[in-house]
């Protein structure tokens, strides 16, 4: 068995064993759509949170937008280490490239799975609580960090680990469970670095029992004990089997094609995504309610709004025409493509920094179809200003 089928068995693998369990001693989701929702798309072990089924719960806007470029600048630093990685030491590489699995998976996605399933109507808690604000290690695994597993051992494992070992004695068992399960992720997928990942569990068990003693409160402090051991808990087995490789296979996947491949299938797209901002913009007239605001400017007023409207519909439409045209020039580097591509790029950088500046979101129109095409529409200025910027900073052919 490879090590990445080892480290898939024993993660997914666990967190089923598990859901079955609480589904053999509780009451399962009323439907089938929150029985699908439980098993495939939440990562928690309680089915209680998939019945009964409610209306779509409002999306916080600013959670949701910060998740979201989490997980796309997780997914950047991912791609860029992998294309770069035979230039990184491999230490570097490995801890780096955890820290990208992190950002990406955890603070992104983890973020993002509650409220999208709030969206479906599944009263789901939160998974992550912005772990960052952490004031203390307590504070930081009971309250911020993979709040599904505290779910689980709130429910399931407190009780009887309590009247077993008294309250202390339950919090330190319950990091020794995290210990075992992440030696069964970590350890048995490298073959490797057994124990260390129960040193660093125990190790803040201990500290947690400490903070509780002293009345310890502090943010240095506790980012300090979460990261200076973190190398016991992604040990070098594990960084050099599973981490490492993963890199370097994803370097040669990406190393199949040219850089010029792969420009020039960017500026394509970067043509037809500019067709994509007219689809959206037509959508604007009956979602933000412009058939209601509009009438009530004067009619000089309204025909100026509409001629501007015009002229930004027409340039947009224009830059992807030219960008089809003129694919070889930009490829080529040609200098009058890059002064195209350089206006290009300042208009969606101008339009994106007005989206983080000046827009606000109390303006914003309330839904979460609206919240969700704001966040698919910034990815797409920011897609349109990079490739633009790579056209005009890209060495001369």
């Amino acid at each position: 068995m490879t090590p990445a089928l080892r480290l898939l068995l024993a993660s997914l693998g666990g967190i089923y064993v598990v859901k079955a369990v609480a589904l053999s001693t509780r009451r399962g989701p009323g439907t089938a759509i929150g029985l699908i929702a439980f098993l495939f798309a939440w990562p928690g072990v309680i089915p209680d949170y998939f019945r009964p089924r409610r209306p779509a719960q409002t999306i916080q806007p600013a959670r949701f937008l910060s998740a979201w470029a989490r997980t796309a600048a997780g997914a950047v630093s991912i791609v860029l280490l992998a294309v770069y990685a035979p230039r990184i030491p491999d230490w570097i590489l490995g801890l780096a490239g955890v820290a990208a699995f992190l950002l990406t998976i955890h603070l992104g996605v983890g973020d993002l799975i509650p409220w999208l399933l709030r969206w479906a109507g599944f009263a789901v808690p939160l998974l992550f609580d912005r772990p960052w604000a952490a004031t203390s290690l307590t504070n930081f695994w009971s309250a911020r960090w993979n709040l599904a597993f505290v779910d689980m051992n709130r429910r399931l494992l407190l009780r009887p680990l309590a009247r077993s070992f008294g309250r202390r004695g339950s919090r330190f068992a319950l990091f020794a469970l995290s210990g075992v399960l992440h030696e069964l992720a970590l350890s048995w997928s490298a073959g490797a670095g057994w124990g260390l990942p129960m040193a660093y569990f125990l190790l803040h068990g201990a500290l947690v029992a400490a903070e509780e003693r002293f009345h310890i409160t502090n943010r240095a402090w506790t980012w300090f004990w979460l990261i200076a051991p973190s190398p016991w808990l992604f040990h070098e087995p594990f960084r050099r089997t599973l981490i490492v490789p993963f890199y370097y296979w994803l370097h040669e996947l990406i190393a199949r094609h040219t850089w010029d491949w792969y420009l020039s299938q960017a500026i394509y797209g970067a043509a037809l995504g500019h067709l994509v901002v007219p689809i959206a913009s037509f959508q604007a007239v009956a979602r933000l309610g412009w058939k209601q605001d509009i009438p009530k400017l004067t009619r000089f007023n309204q025909k100026v709004f509409w001629v501007y409207g015009f002229y930004i519909l027409l340039s947009i439409v224009s830059f992807a025409v030219l960008t089809w045209r003129l694919h070889d020039e930009f490829l080529a580097g040609e200098q009058a493509a890059r002064w195209l591509a350089g206006y290009i790029a300042v208009f969606w950088t101008v339009r994106v920094l007005v989206d983080l500046f000046w827009y606000d979101h109390r303006d914003w129109p309330p839904g979460n179809a609206l919240l969700a095409g704001h966040a698919l529409a910034t990815s797409l200025f920011c897609t349109l200003a990079g490739v633009y910027w790579f056209v005009v900073f890209m060495p001369a052919r």
